[in-house]
């Protein structure tokens, strides 16, 4: 009998890319997943997209939030009611290789290991590849200090036997969850692009900072590291986040 996956959701005014994304869950060669989408107080047709999917897919479980919590508290509104062993995590504007679910629970299973990720691709909001992101085949607790090696949309843990990991309310909110996950367990890695990023326009050039700082502040505030362990690793994170987006410009990303 094959493990239940349960994958977390979150929605906010998301209509026209929502159907993408459940619809490459829906496709999905591994049939033994809940789609758990918590809308975050849209104002759209979001919601009235997602009751329609309800209604054709049993599988898919709509939840709401009565008031704006951010897309931490609509994550952890699915988490919460999430019943699967694994848990998986896709957000409304990306999607899945439809291999995606069998192919990294087929390497935990192989390799006795409690969580994976993968390769994925950037693309825009024409479906443009922008780049091929390359992971390590496998990922540590210290790798991840370095550097967020695992894109939230590719990563899948084992909750029944680590537990399920809430996200909080703060920048970079996904690599602190994976974080604490990767305290506990090494997660492997599929070198193969299983699912596309869309990049957001907004987000591409004038939040590189405000993102660093983010990055320094779970170094020191939620990891706890020493000042000067939080500026080493720190310096690792500011070069590969530079030489990923100049490379970008020019091709894929090999590492």
């Amino acid at each position: 009998m094959t493990s239940l996956v349960s994958i977390i959701m979150p929605a906010y005014n998301c209509s026209k890319t929502i159907n993408a994304s459940i619809e490459s869950v829906i496709n999905q060669t591994y049939k033994n997943w809940e789609l758990l989408i918590t809308d975050d107080f849209s104002t759209d047709s979001t919601k009235d997209i997602i009751k329609n999917y309800q209604k054709k897919h049993s599988r898919i479980k709509f939840l709401e939030n009565t008031f704006d919590k951010g897309v931490s508290g609509a994550r952890n509104t699915s988490i919460h009611y999430a019943g699967g062993t694994y848990i998986a995590f896709l957000d409304t504007d990306d999607t899945w290789a439809p291999n995606k679910l069998e192919e990294q629970l087929k390497a935990m299973n192989e390799n006795g290991m409690f969580a994976s990720h993968s390769n994925y691709e950037r693309i825009d909001s024409t479906g443009t590849i922008l780049s091929t992101i390359h992971t390590q085949r496998i990922v540590s607790f210290n790798d991840m200090l370095k550097r967020n090696c695992i894109a939230n949309l590719t990563g899948i843990y084992n909750s029944e036997v680590l537990g399920k990991f809430f996200q909080k309310k703060i920048g970079h909110e996904d690599y602190e969850m994976w974080l604490r996950v990767l305290a506990k367990t090494d997660s492997i890695g599929i070198r193969t692009s299983l699912a596309k990023y869309m990049v957001s326009q907004t987000s591409v050039s004038g939040h590189k900072l405000v993102a660093a700082k983010w990055h320094f502040d779970i170094l020191v505030n939620e990891v706890k590291l020493p000042l000067y362990k939080a500026v080493f690793y720190f310096c690792f994170y500011f070069y590969t986040s530079i030489s990923k987006r100049s490379k970008e410009k020019f091709g894929n990303i090999f590492k």
